[in-house]
C-alpha cells in the first residue's frame, strides 16, 4: 500500500512533503469536501496541481517570499489549495475567519483593518460577495483576488517555485491564537516546528495508515487546522471536512459521515458534544463502530458532557473508551498533552477554598519531548495536587509572537511559556482547572471579560465601569455561557438595556449573551484595592446572593 510506506517518510518541508505525496500517489485520497449534501473527493494529485496553479496566479501579482498572504473563505476547497500555494510560493499563509451574517460588517472590516495594519499582509484571497465591503474598507492598502475555478483552469507554473527552497527553520505559516476580536495574535509556525510535532502528536494518538478523519471544524482555529488539516495533509490519512455553519444547524451530518466512511479519529470542543446530545433527534441512528477516538479539546472538558454524549450514543456504538481528551496551543503548534487512546480518561475531584468541589477530567500526559510544570506565584514548581499556573518547554514552542514583542516579553521566560491557564499534575496526567486571569473559554473560543464588559459599559441606563462579565456552566446545553451582572440607574429600562446589549456583543464579537442581571447600585463587591471582584461576584451570583 502507498500509504503504508509514505506514512512516516521523512520531510523537510510542507511544499517538499506535499510534492512527495503526489508523485508517490497522485490517485491517493486527500479530502472528501462535502457541501450541502454533495460530496467531491479531491486527490492528491489535484491538490497540487491545483496549488501550483494558485502559486502562479501569486507569482504573477508580484507576491514574494515571506510575503503574508490572508486566506479568508468560506467553506471550499479553494480553502486548500489557495493556502498551499501560497506555501509553494515561497509566501506565509493565514487563515481569517469569513464574515458571519450575524455580525455587522463595519465592525468586523474595522477590527481587520487593525489586524492587517499590524501584520502588513501583501494579499487578501476571498470571493466575489466579500470583495465590495473588503475594498471598501481596506481601500487600496491591500490587493483583493477573487478565488474561483478559473484560477485552476489557469494552470500551474512551468517554473520552479521559491516554496521549494525554504529552510526548515523558516517559517511557514501564521497561525493567529483564538481572540476577542479579530486583533489576534500571530504564531509564527516553522516547518521544523511542525513535523517535529505532527510525529509526537501522532504517536500520542496511536495514528496508523488504516485511520480516516472527520471534521467540521473551521481552518482558522488550530485544531481544525493542525489536528484535521495538516495531519491529513502531511501523514496521507484521508479528511472528511464538512462545512462549520451547516454542522451547527444540522450536527447529524457528522454521524452521516462517520457512517458512510467509516471515520476513526474526530476532534470536538466540549460544547459540540453536548450540542450533538441535545440538538440530535433520537429516532436518528448511525453505525459509529468504526470510531477510534472522539478528542475533546479547546475548552475545558467537562467528564458529565462526556457521560452524557456517551450514554446518548451509546445504541449506536459510542463506547466510553472511545472518548479522549487533549490540551492544546497554538503556540506549541497544537498538542501539550494528549489521554491514551482507548482507555476511558481517568477523573480527579478538586475541592479549593470557598468553592464547591469540581469533577475534572484528565488532559493526559506531555507529548514525547514536551516538559509541563505547575508553577506557584513565585514561579517555583508545585508538588502533585497543588493548583498553579502550566508552564509548557519543548521542541515545537514558538519564540515570539508576530510583531508583538510586548506580549512575547510578557509570555516567554527563557525556553518556557506561561500559559495562562491554571492546572495540577496528579499520576502524571495533567487536570486542567481554569484561567489566570479574566479568560472566558465560549464554544471552544477565548474572550476577555473586560473587553465584553467595555462593549456594554456605555449603554444608557448603565453605571460606567459597574459591569462584570463571568461565565457560568450551563447545565443544559453543557457549555459555559456568558451572563453580565450590571448596576443600573433607577428606573432604567431593562429589557432595551439586555437587548442592546446582546447586539452590541454579537455585532462585535459574534457572542451571544446568556443573561445580563441588572443590580441596584453598590451591589457588586470591591476589592480591596477599590476594584471590582470577579471572582467574588461571580460566587455571589452562583449561590443565588444576587
Amino acid at each position: 500500500m502507498v500509504l503504508a510506506k509514505t506514512f512516516r517518510s521523512p520531510w523537510r518541508t510542507i511544499p517538499e512533503r506535499v510534492r512527495q505525496l503526489a508523485e508517490i500517489g497522485p490517485g491517493n485520497e486527500f479530502c472528501t469536501f462535502v457541501s450541502r449534501g454533495e460530496e467531491v473527493a479531491i486527490s492528491f494529485g489535484e491538490l497540487y496541481r491545483h496549488s501550483r496553479a494558485y502559486a502562479a496566479t501569486y507569482a504573477a501579482l508580484g507576491i514574494e517570499p515571506g510575503d503574508i498572504v490572508i486566506v479568508m473563505l468560506e467553506h471550499s476547497r479553494h480553502l486548500f489549495s489557495s493556502y498551499l500555494g501560497a506555501m509553494l510560493a515561497g509566501a506565509i499563509p493565514a487563515f481569517m475567519p469569513f464574515p458571519s451574517p450575524k455580525q455587522r460588517a463595519d465592525l468586523f472590516w474595522a477590527d481587520h483593518q487593525a489586524l492587517f495594519a499590524r501584520i502588513e499582509p501583501r494579499l487578501l484571497v476571498t470571493y466575489t460577495p466579500n470583495d465590495i465591503t473588503a475594498r471598501a474598507a481596506l481601500g487600496s492598502a491591500l490587493p483583493v483576488l477573487i478565488a474561483g475555478d478559473e484560477i485552476f483552469a489557469a494552470g500551474e507554473s512551468a517554473t520552479a517555485l521559491p516554496g521549494f527552497t525554504r529552510l526548515t527553520g523558516d517559517i511557514a505559516c501564521l497561525q493567529h491564537s483564538s481572540g476577542t476580536t479579530a486583533l489576534k495574535k500571530g504564531v509564527p509556525l516553522t516547518h521544523a516546528a511542525i513535523a517535529g510535532h505532527l510525529d509526537a502528536y501522532t504517536r500520542a494518538i496511536e495514528l496508523r495508515p488504516g485511520d480516516r478523519i472527520v471534521s467540521w471544524l473551521p481552518l482558522y482555529h488550530d485544531m481544525g487546522f493542525v489536528a484535521c488539516f495538516l495531519t491529513a495533509l502531511l501523514t496521507g490519512i484521508p479528511l472528511v471536512a464538512l462545512d462549520p455553519f451547516e454542522w451547527v444547524m444540522k450536527p447529524h451530518i457528522l454521524f452521516d459521515a462517520i457512517e458512510r466512511h467509516r471515520g476513526t479519529l474526530c476532534w470536538l470542543p466540549n460544547f459540540a458534544f453536548a450540542h450533538l446530545a441535545n440538538a440530535v433527534r433520537p429516532n436518528r441512528h448511525w453505525d459509529l463502530s468504526s470510531m477510534r477516538a472522539y478528542i475533546n479539546c479547546s475548552e475545558p472538558c467537562k467528564p458529565a458532557t462526556f457521560e452524557r454524549f456517551r450514554s446518548r450514543f451509546a445504541p449506536d456504538g459510542v463506547r466510553s473508551e472511545q472518548l479522549a481528551v487533549c490540551y492544546a496551543m497554538a503556540e506549541n503548534v497544537f498538542g501539550v498533552t494528549q489521554t491514551a487512546i482507548g482507555r476511558e480518561p481517568a477523573v480527579r475531584q478538586l475541592a479549593e477554598a470557598d468553592a464547591p468541589s469540581r469533577t475534572l477530567a484528565s488532559c493526559g500526559r506531555p507529548l514525547v519531548g514536551v516538559t509541563v510544570e505547575i508553577r506557584g506565584p513565585a514561579g517555583t514548581p508545585l508538588a502533585d495536587g497543588i493548583v498553579g499556573e502550566i508552564f509548557v518547554r519543548g521542541p515545537f514552542l514558538f519564540r515570539g509572537y508576530d510583531r508583538l514583542p510586548a506580549e512575547t516579553e510578557h509570555k516567554l521566560h527563557g525556553e518556557w511559556y506561561a500559559s495562562g491557564d491554571l492546572g495540577f499534575f496528579s499520576d502524571g496526567e495533567l487536570y486542567v482547572t481554569g484561567r489566570v486571569d479574566d479568560m472566558l473559554i465560549l464554544n471552544g473560543r477565548n474572550y476577555y471579560a473586560h473587553e465584553i464588559e467595555a462593549i456594554v459599559d456605555s449603554l444608557e441606563g448603565l453605571l460606567p465601569g459597574r459591569t462584570i462579565a463571568i461565565g457560568i456552566d450551563d447545565e443544559r446545553s453543557g457549555a459555559t455561557v456568558v451572563v453580565i451582572l450590571a448596576e443600573c440607574r433607577s428606573g432604567a429600562p431593562v429589557t432595551r438595556i439586555s437587548q442592546e446589549a446582546n447586539a452590541l456583543v454579537m455585532n462585535r464579537l459574534g457572542l451571544s449573551i446568556h443573561a445580563l442581571v441588572p443590580l441596584a447600585p453598590g451591589s457588586l463587591i470591591k476589592t480591596t484595592s477599590g476594584k471590582l471582584s470577579r471572582s467574588k461576584n461571580r460566587q455571589l451570583y452562583v449561590d443565588g446572593a444576587l
